[in-house]
């Protein structure tokens, strides 16, 4: 049999099963023309796994890097890109069995007319013992197959059971914006298209996780039906009857149902046997007579969603600026921290100014505007307001509320203490309220000028104690932080260490890229930060007019590359200077960090935890900063980075570090380690969980 399959592998974060999966393949090496890796936006080193399993193995992998969302969409990635004639899905945490597409292969050589083999499978249960599934009972007559099927009188096909004949699914794909049930709508596409031959042999170990099967039903049910529903009516055009896609969808409505009154969330499982008492078969069974009992009693008892990790968490995050696309060190702190809500359940992100119409792909994170750009100047919330609040239009707050009662959050975030006057209303609105605190104001007061623009006022202190007492719980970026904030506050709430995470993770590679060459200038310093914000306005002044001029009397070719959003005229005047570039508002700082040689960072002001140097560090970028820079992110000064609390010393450092290739070297090395381990998202979904009061909760 010639080399002819192409197997598709769609793999969202899989490192820690990838290999066995790829090592079962390889029994069938003889047979696969090439493994095709969807790697969808995955930070947990999938790829570079993949590449060194395949190597170890000996398989043809090839690697395709894609920001889709859903397996589905990476499965049809597959299909577009395959060149085999025929086409094998396998998901990433399962194994085939020794030889199996070498058996689907004959078996489908072996009937002419056949659009797919299928082979028996083991599905594998934690706690259970293994059930051997057998696919019978399917017939010559194609119509009959899809209709049995979809009424599930047919054992259902598991994906990495089946064999696709590469024109079997010319025109048919996977479902992209449903992750439950795509995989019927497409087996049931193929089953009206093309015969299908079956072997009892088990070609196929798949493991069932049925807390992860669970959170699919019961997060945002109703969207998750009607999405559904409207992927089975599209069957309607391949011929499928009517009725059976009635049936299926009635029975999708009864098994949601099911789980949500499992978690006992009656409410929605009531709604979803509105859709069963519609069906004339399924509506009247004993089992949907039963489930609206247990409804109906549950309620009378007053019986409430389960509380722990089974259960999906709704969160809303309010933000002044709209936090999505992040642009600044706030945007991506609030933007990363939904990401790794949303491993829990939806998140909605609500900023008081009017946000865009573009929406996260691939996740449920929806953003929402509180005002509109003519409400801007309207009537603000309260008589007087602080110098460090933020001004808060009338309509955001009427918006605001429409959308708890609308989203009904389990959890809302509030960003900072510029936003206090949102706390107080909306403690009534929810079961648990997070202020989550990018800096400790008060203390940011007694270091910036009273006449900068961003200069707080110093009875912020005050705000800061009052919204101790009103929330649950408080958020901070640092261990520094979260002293200083227990020193101002005698109340007991709770405060969590949320730290900054690496911006942008899912563009940065996690393996250290070559150093740059010097044919632009060596070094190639690069400062990275909001250009009008009065700290960074200070560094970047003291990097051109100072640290640089020093640095340029050892080293004459170093260049200095100022890049940022909204650059002030202080900034802007220094690209005059001998050596100095300036990049305004730029769209990827990617391409400049692949070309710094290092990054300085000489902050004399400001709070939190310093987003800038963790992205230079873990794109592999040796840094070099005072210490109220990296104030906050424990690092170590000599390993992890090099710290001076003075510009020329900042400078010394900059030319001895130049002229020592081996040392920096072995800083690029250690930065990018330690970036990763310590602030990747695996990071920031742990302490995101912790910070949600749900230590191993995970979608």
């Amino acid at each position: 049999m010639a080399a002819d399959i192409t197997v598709v592998i769609p793999a969202r974060n899989a490192a820690a099963t990838l290999d066995a999966a790829l090592g079962s393949l390889t029994a069938d090496r003889a047979v696969i023309r090439e493994i095709l890796l969807i790697d969808d936006s995955s930070d947990d080193c999938t790829a570079e796994t993949a590449m060194e399993s395949a190597r170890r193995h000996g398989l043809p992998l090839d690697v395709v890097s894609v920001r889709l969302g859903s397996a589905g969409a990476a499965r049809n990635v597959g299909i577009e890109r395959t060149s085999g004639t025929s086409i094998f899905f396998l998901d990433a945490d399962d194994e085939v069995m020794p030889g199996s597409l070498s058996l689907l292969g004959s078996a489908l050589a072996g009937q002419p007319g056949a659009g797919l083999a299928v082979g028996a499978s083991i599905r594998r249960a934690k706690g259970r013992p293994d059930k051997l599934k057998t696919p019978h009972g399917y017939g010559p007559d194609k119509r009959q197959n899809t209709r049995r099927y979809l009424r599930n009188e047919l054992w259902p096909i598991a994906m990495g059971s089946a064999l696709v004949a590469g024109w079997a699914t010319a025109g048919i794909r996977f479902p992209e914006t449903i992750g439950l049930d795509e995989d019927t709508c497409y087996w049931a596409a193929l089953l009206a298209r093309a015969e299908i031959v079956a072997i009892d042999t088990p070609v196929l170990l798949y493991h069932h996780d049925e807390e992860r099967m669970a959170r699919r039903f019961i997060t945002a049910p109703r969207k998750t039906f009607l999405t559904i529903a409207r992927e089975l009516n599209g069957l309607a055009a391949a011929g499928v009857e009517r009725d059976a896609l009635q049936w299926r969808k009635a029975w999708i409505a009864q098994r949601i149902a099911r789980q949500l009154i499992k978690h006992r969330m009656l409410a929605d499982a009531a709604g979803m046997m509105r859709a069963v008492k519609g069906h004339r078969e399924l509506g009247r069974s004993w089992k949907a007579a039963q489930y609206l009992a247990r409804i109906r009693f549950g309620r009378l008892a007053g019986i409430r969603p389960a509380a722990g990790l089974a259960a999906p968490r709704r969160t809303l995050i309010v933000s002044f600026d709209p936090a999505y696309p992040p642009a600044s060190g706030a945007d991506l702190r609030t933007f990363g921290n939904a990401v790794a809500a949303a491993e829990i359940g939806p998140v909605r992100l609500a900023s008081v100014r009017p946000a865009g119409s573009t929406q996260p792909p691939g996740r449920d994170i929806r953003t929402v505007s509180l005002t509109t750009e003519a409400e801007k100047l309207s009537h603000s919330l309260g008589w007087r307001r602080l110098k460090g609040e933020n001004r808060i239009p009338r309509p955001a707050l009427a918006r605001l509320k429409a959308l708890v009662r609308a989203f009904r959050p389990d959890t809302i975030i509030v960003e900072s203490i510029p936003l206090f006057k949102l706390l107080q209303p909306l403690r009534p609105l929810t079961g648990q309220l997070i202020l989550d605190m990018h800096n400790v104001e008060s203390d940011l007061a007694t270091q910036t000028p009273g006449d900068a623009a961003s200069a707080v006022s110093p009875e912020i202190r005050q705000l800061e104690r009052r919204a101790a007492a009103i929330v649950d719980r408080i958020w901070v970026c640092s261990k520094l932080d979260r002293e200083r904030l227990k020193a101002i506050t005698a109340h007991e709430t709770p405060v969590d260490i949320v730290p900054n995470g690496i911006p942008r993770a899912q563009d940065l590679s996690r393996t250290l890229l070559p150093p740059p060459g010097t044919s632009d200038g060596f070094p190639v310093i690069l400062f990275v930060g909001h250009l009008s914000y009065h700290p960074n306005i200070d560094a970047a002044e003291r990097l051109a007019r100072i640290i640089l001029s020093r640095v340029r009397q050892a080293l004459p070719g170093a260049r200095l590359v100022l890049a940022g959003r909204s650059p002030d005229p202080a900034v802007q005047a220094l690209s005059e200077l001998d050596g100095v570039v300036l990049i305004e508002n730029p769209d990827d700082i990617g391409p400049l960090l692949s070309a710094a040689h290092l990054c300085i960072v000489p902050l004399r002001t400001g709070g939190g935890t310093r987003i800038k140097i963790l992205e230079a560090m873990a794109a592999g970028v040796p840094v070099i900063a005072t210490p109220l820079a990296a104030e906050g992110l424990d690092l170590t000064g000599g390993a992890d980075l090099l710290l001076s609390d003075t510009d020329e010393g900042l400078a010394d450092l900059t030319v001895a570090l130049c002229s020592d290739p081996a040392r920096m070297a072995r800083l690029r090395v250690r930065a990018h380690g330690t970036a990763w381990s310590r602030f990747g998202p695996q990071a920031i979904r742990d302490a995101v969980r912790h910070g949600l009061g749900l230590e191993g909760a995970s979608r």
